[in-house]
């Protein structure tokens, strides 16, 4: 269960990501450039180590249960239980902590980007 709230929750910054990558500053010409590119930094690294805490868990997790798994020579069925049992404390607490770092970033860029008059995602003007 608590994979598939992993998984879920990544699609939104997964989507977010390359758009946001795409922007260049030239984009925002009344924005000066340091601020701009220090924005998007802080938002990509916000994005990053959410997806990390997320996605990055997720697979981590998958593969340590197989691995170990088979070293303990568990069945299919018993790597996915032990597996699951084992590593959904470190789930939560990694999650948690990787949570906390992202919402710092995120936090920071909010600020730059409220700060500096950045508007994104555009709004969309009705013609």
């Amino acid at each position: 269960m608590v994979q598939l709230i992993l998984l879920i929750l990544g699609i939104v910054y997964a989507f977010r990501r390359p758009k946001l990558k795409r922007l260049s500053a030239a984009e925002f010409p009344d924005i000066p450039a340091d601020r701009f590119l220090e924005w998007k930094r802080l938002e990509l690294m916000s994005i990053n180590v959410f997806l990390w805490s997320t996605w990055g868990l997720l697979l981590l997790g998958c593969l340590l249960s197989i691995v170990i798994g088979l070293a303990l020579g568990f069945s299919g069925a018993e790597v996915a239980r032990q597996g699951g049992l084992v590593f959904q404390g470190a789930y939560l607490g990694l999650f948690l902590v990787g949570l906390l770092v992202s919402a710092i970033y995120g936090s920071k860029a909010q600020k730059l980007r409220k700060s500096s008059g950045i508007q994104w995602p555009r709004k969309k003007h009705s013609g």
